[in-house]
């Protein structure tokens, strides 16, 4: 199934936000080292569908 630009937004955002609750004293669970970068390939994924949709970020 393909995912439309809002979904991947909302999907982004949860992903993000959960990130964000982490106090930085804790050390990070491992699955948070991949998670960031797949986030931050579907980051750039997201950014080249916005602009080819004609939005300018």
């Amino acid at each position: 199934m393909q995912k439309n630009i809002t979904q991947r937004i909302a999907y982004y955002t949860e992903k993000v936000a959960q990130r964000a609750t982490v106090s930085k004293a804790d050390k990070l669970p491992k699955s948070y080292d991949s998670r960031s970068k797949r986030l931050m390939q579907y980051k750039r994924i997201m950014h080249q569908l916005i602009e080819e949709g004609g939005w300018k970020m």
